[in-house]
């Protein structure tokens, strides 16, 4: 007190006990200028948003559907079935209207501008399958841009019948075929598998004449594709249809080039069917004209190869020879042959037997000729002998 008098300075003695006052605590700035700064920046994204819908559409009634403009290429407009954005509500704010936009259907292709290109042309003319009216009339798929000229044939015995034509077939392409008698789908799975490395630019698969059924090929599709989903072209042939597993077979083939867009399929179950002698007794393997029919068909469906560089041989199809059986096969007539009696006399009885020989049917089929045996009919007659 004095010393504050006096004019000094009052001096205390620092004392060694903590201050009893509790501590305030930092005081935080202020968010009223936060306010400004977040208006600004909503009124900018309000015109960024509203700036060009209104541009779109300028407010008013909505035009009628028959107002809606063709598409710049000439084609017509909704009146044809194609989808097209309808009116956005003027009334609508902008966030609703980008909305209503962004969800309505659209056209793809008049959205994003893409024009679909033409589908490339066959590589060749129709092939009309077998010598019967109602065999089916092949279009062979368009032509593979240039490659390897590789094709890896896998199959059962149904394929193997054909290697002796199948290389003809095929023309330029280097053919490297493996069939094997009985092969079912979890060894041919295997095969591409192993050499699935070495595949080339296209792949035949004749699989499915020793399925039994149970709904299982399904997965073995799945599974060779899985294998095969690089190579440019997978040919695979239906089977005939011998058991009542096989059309399960061909439903779920015919079904994959919906899926898969390297699928072309070789349907040798409607030629075989619209050409009995294609098929053996067992309804299961081939003939000759048989082996030369699917040999052509798959190189039909395979089409021309064409190597880099290099100038390849196109597709040969074989002429189809007549089977027995077939259309223009001949017709069996049969020939009767009659040969004359031969009488015997039995001395000291009177009685002369009389041996007609047995009437003989011959039917000749091409070259081969065979005879029936008839029934043999004895005449007896008896004469008196006087003593």
């Amino acid at each position: 007190m004095f010393d504050r008098m006096a004019g000094r300075p009052e001096v205390r003695a620092a004392s060694s006990r903590p201050s009893s006052l509790p501590t305030m605590p930092r005081r935080q700035p202020p968010l009223r200028f936060l306010a400004p700064l977040l208006a600004a920046l909503v009124v900018v994204l309000g015109s960024l948003v509203v700036a060009p819908v209104s541009a779109q559409e300028p407010a008013g009634d909505p035009p009628p559907p028959e107002a809606t403009p063709p598409a710049a290429d000439g084609a017509a407009g909704a009146g044809e079935g194609e989808l097209v954005a309808p009116p956005v509500g003027a009334q609508a704010s902008g966030l609703d209207r980008l909305a209503q936009l962004l969800t309505a259907p659209r056209p793809i292709a008049r959205a994003v501008g893409f024009v679909a290109p033409e589908p490339a042309p066959p590589s060749g003319p129709p092939y009309k399958s077998g010598p019967a009216p109602d065999s089916p009339v092949v279009i062979p798929p368009p032509a593979l841009p240039a490659g390897d000229g590789t094709v890896y044939a896998v199959g059962d015995s149904v394929l193997l019948g054909t290697e002796s034509y199948l290389g003809t077939t095929v023309g330029g392409w280097d053919l490297r075929m493996d069939a094997r008698v009985s092969r079912r789908f979890p060894e041919g799975i295997d095969l591409i598998r192993t050499n699935r490395d070495r595949l080339g630019q296209a792949v035949v698969i004749c699989l499915g004449h020793n399925y039994g059924g149970g709904g299982y090929v399904y997965g073995y599709l799945d599974e060779l594709m899985a294998e095969l989903r690089n190579v440019e072209r997978v040919v695979f042939v239906t089977v005939a249809e011998w058991s009542p597993a096989q059309p399960e077979v061909n439903q779920a083939i015919r079904a994959l080039p919906a899926f898969y867009p390297n699928v072309v399929v070789a349907d040798w179950s409607g030629v075989s069917a619209a050409n009995p002698p294609f098929l053996a007794s067992d309804r299961v393997h081939l003939t000759r004209s048989g082996n030369i029919a699917l040999a052509n068909l798959i190189a039909v469906m395979l089409g021309p190869a064409s190597k880099d560089g290099t100038t390849v041989a196109p597709p040969r199809i074989l002429d189809i020879p007549d089977e027995p059986g077939g259309p223009t096969s001949p017709t069996s007539t049969p020939t009767s042959t009659t040969t004359p009696s031969v009488s015997t006399t039995v001395p000291g009885t009177g009685s002369t037997t009389t041996t007609a020989p047995p009437d003989t049917t011959t039917t000749t089929v091409g070259s081969t000729t065979t005879t029936d045996p008839g029934p043999t009919t004895t005449l007896s007659t008896t004469t008196s002998v006087p003593p």
